[in-house]
């Protein structure tokens, strides 16, 4: 199986080392020092004191050297990347090649349809925490990862094939008939928790603590909108999230908040303003999301952004 995995960061450098550990040709697609570290001594993954390193088939920041059909793409790059990598894996992808998004997104399976009309387009989600420690090395905290994978109804056996080859490679993953609720259930905390981290300058902890009202509403908020979607949520799933945050160190951050302080791209549209965008279609009210998405679009309260 040729797999083709877009994006050598936490996520995509973390899959990319374990399914070629398990003997797969796996395509890495990477940029940067990440390339320049992988193309000359592979990459490492550091997870539950053990260092699990392997090279890929081959690895480039242009996928037409690949020169192969895939079987497989993997999309782990940030949301406002995903166009971008589409475009970028053209020439690799056939009308058998399976796509699965694996971002923050919950819409990322709509953008490739509108790609590729012709190709496999399944949805996913991994839930991992992990982090480029340097050039060529990812740590991952925890016990590894827990990847979600599928489509709505009926899977393919494409996709099915697949999710063997991930638990094969040791990672926990669920093949989902019901997909849009279970990317919808990740999507409740990512939404919630980076939009109040980076809307009011502090880490999850201080959320909790200080802004529990805000943060009831806005996961109120999203789960009204995803249900207009069709993901079948209900108000147990809100508490899921508030249990699974208060669980988290008091002062841990989220990327989105991390990349507003940096002064670096976010994902502002693809976990803020999509819940507004959406909510206007569905004529669902959603003032806590329009009153932090605005602030941050603006920038007003960010001392640190230009």
């Amino acid at each position: 199986m040729k797999i083709v995995v877009v994006g050598a960061g936490g996520v995509g450098g973390f899959l990319a080392a374990m399914l070629a550990r398990l003997g797969k040709d796996v395509y890495l697609v990477a940029r940067g020092k990440q390339l320049e570290a992988i193309s000359e001594n592979g990459i490492c993954v550091e997870l539950n004191g053990e260092s699990i390193c392997c090279k890929p088939k081959m690895v480039s920041d242009d996928p037409s050297n690949f020169k192969i059909d895939a079987d497989v793409v993997l999309f782990c790059t940030k949301g406002y990347d995903l166009k971008s990598a589409a475009e970028l894996v053209s020439p690799v992808v056939s009308e058998n090649t399976l796509l699965v998004p694996l971002g923050n997104g919950v819409g990322n399976d709509k953008v490739l349809k509108q790609h590729f009309n012709s190709s496999l387009v399944a949805n996913g989600a991994i839930y991992i925490v992990s982090h480029i420690k340097e050039p060529g090395v990812i740590t991952v905290k925890g016990k590894g990862a827990f990847v979600v994978i599928g489509k709505d109804k009926e899977v393919s056996d494409p996709v099915k094939k697949l999710g063997e080859l991930l638990k094969q490679a040791g990672i926990k993953t669920k093949v989902s008939n019901s997909i849009t609720t279970d990317v919808w259930k990740k999507y409740l905390l990512i939404s919630a928790m980076a939009t109040l981290t980076s809307c009011f300058d502090e880490p999850m902890g201080a959320v909790v603590e200080k802004h529990s009202k805000q943060l009831d509403a806005i996961l109120q908020e999203i789960l009204k909108v995803g249900q207009a979607e069709g993901a079948k949520l209900n108000f147990e799933d809100i508490e899921n999230v508030i249990n699974q945050v208060k669980k988290v160190p008091y002062d841990s951050p989220t990327s989105m908040w991390l990349d507003f302080k940096a002064g670096r791209e976010t994902e502002l549209e693809q976990l803020s303003g999509y819940i507004v965008k959406k909510a206007e279609e569905h004529n669902i009210e959603v003032p806590v999301m329009s009153c932090c998405y605005e602030k941050l679009k603006c920038n007003i309260y960010r001392e640190y952004s230009y």
